[in-house]
């Protein structure tokens, strides 16, 4: 298996030893992405199914390093879906993230988040593959939420392992770029279908790994249960400084072709601003045990719920 990055050697070593402890399947290289996450892995086409003993040494580079990136892909979109398979359950159709394809995509930046984490059941996890890419167009930013644990101070994390943060968004309005505070909607009594949240320890395990976790999303986190939006947002910021440090950033300028497979309780990711004047189109696959439709039921973002809102009732 080769290794490279261009950062320090000494570095290098400790962030690479399990990557480098593993073997490659025939054909084909897994390569540092990172100095601190992801590999890229090379001569593998997934445009035909993996081999029995491919599959499991994808599987294992993934629960250890968190983003997997394939270049030069043909892939259909049940390939997609099988890459992924290999991974985590895939439960729902292909989507887009795309303003040339119909699907979701705002022009305004999008906030670090992990997809759904203001459910019981956030998304497993995602992957996203090239399909248009302009000139110009805005790079995916990914931030390591299992490395980001691991060069925390120890005061602090001694902190936030007591803690909870409450996850949430807001449905009716719709926005990707402010951090959602449950104070600027009507605190406690804001209506859980069109602010759902969800709270969870603030140093959180994998529950598929058991790999302990610094899970504070910038996008999503409103406050420490228990303590108000204000005297959260101190701790708040010190923690947000921390996981996007230039250190824990990968930054991926997409080209077609590009797929790449994250764990969404690993890694958070955001973008810049993108005008829908700069076409850019990415095939989204989710992978989770439940569906999309039974993660949004009952909330401002289930269709029947908005109808009736329409209507009036």
């Amino acid at each position: 298996m080769s290794v490279f990055a261009s950062a320090d050697p000494a570095d290098m070593a400790q962030d690479y030893a399990p990557l480098v402890a593993q073997v490659a399947g025939d054909g084909w290289d897994a390569v540092a992405l990172f100095p601190s996450y992801g590999v890229e892995i090379r001569g593998l086409a997934l445009e035909r199914p993996l081999s029995e003993d491919d599959q499991p040494r994808l599987r294992g580079l993934f629960d250890t390093h968190h983003l997997l990136l394939f270049r030069a892909q043909q892939l259909r979109d049940e390939d997609q879906q099988r890459a992924c398979r290999y991974l985590r359950p895939v439960v729902d159709e292909v989507a887009w993230v795309s303003n040339v394809e119909a699907g979701f995509h705002p022009e305004t930046e999008l906030l670090y988040h992990c997809d759904y984490a203001f459910t019981a059941n956030p998304m497993l996890g995602l992957s996203l593959y090239a399909t248009v890419v302009a000139p110009g167009a805005a790079p995916t930013r990914f931030a390591n939420n299992a490395r980001a644990l691991t060069t925390l101070p120890a005061e602090l994390r001694d902190q936030l392992e007591q803690l909870n943060v409450v996850h949430m968004v807001d449905s009716v309005s719709g926005r990707n770029n402010v951090r959602t505070r449950l104070d600027d909607v009507g605190g406690a009594a804001a209506s859980t279908a069109w602010y759902p949240r969800c709270s969870r320890p603030a140093v959180w395990p994998h529950p598929l790994t058991g790999e302990p976790l610094l899970f504070v999303l910038e996008q999503q986190a409103s406050h420490f249960d228990g303590w108000t939006c204000d005297d959260s947002d101190e701790l708040l910021d010190i923690v947000f400084a921390h996981l996007y440090d230039e250190a824990n950033v990968y930054e991926h300028e997409w080209q077609v072709g590009d797929l790449i497979i994250w764990d969404n309780l690993a890694v958070q990711h955001g973008r810049r601003a993108n005008p829908n004047a700069v076409r850019r189109s990415l095939r989204r696959v989710a992978m989770n045990t439940v569906t999309t439709a039974e993660l949004i039921a009952g909330t401002g973002f289930d269709p029947a719920v908005r109808a009736r809102r329409q209507s009036g009732e």
